[in-house]
């Protein structure tokens, strides 16, 4: 599969929801995560579904599957890292800090971007 900048930023947003939320993950927190129309986040999440990379169920919202968080678990760390770094280093605002990494992971050739990451100091 083909990771586009749009499929990561869904993906990510999905991991971080599930990790900071205590209820449920629905198609609506999403979209509004994201700045997006209700419709194309149930889109995408369905060709999510499709790939096999979440899993959809009413009582328990919206989960990665194994699949899922194998794929965003390539992304995830250096995606936080830069994204701290923009944000305490740069000064950028946590939006901006969060669109730049997120440019980053899917511009730069996988050895660019873990040499990047390696050399950037640790921050809380």
């Amino acid at each position: 599969m083909e990771i586009t900048a749009a499929k990561l930023r869904y993906l990510l947003t999905i991991s971080e929801l599930e990790q900071d939320s205590d209820r449920r993950v629905r198609c609506i927190d999403i979209a509004v995560r994201l700045g997006v129309a209700r419709p194309s986040a149930c889109r995408m999440l369905a060709a999510f579904s499709e790939e096999g990379l979440l899993s959809r169920d009413k009582s328990a919202g919206i989960r990665l599957t194994a699949q899922g968080r194998e794929l965003v678990s390539r992304y995830e760390e250096e995606y936080k890292k830069l994204s701290r770094y923009f944000q305490s280093i740069l000064s950028l605002s946590e939006f901006d800090a969060r669109e730049c990494a997120m440019a980053l992971l899917v511009a730069a050739p996988d050895s660019s971007r873990s040499a990047l990451c390696a050399n950037l100091p640790s921050l809380p």
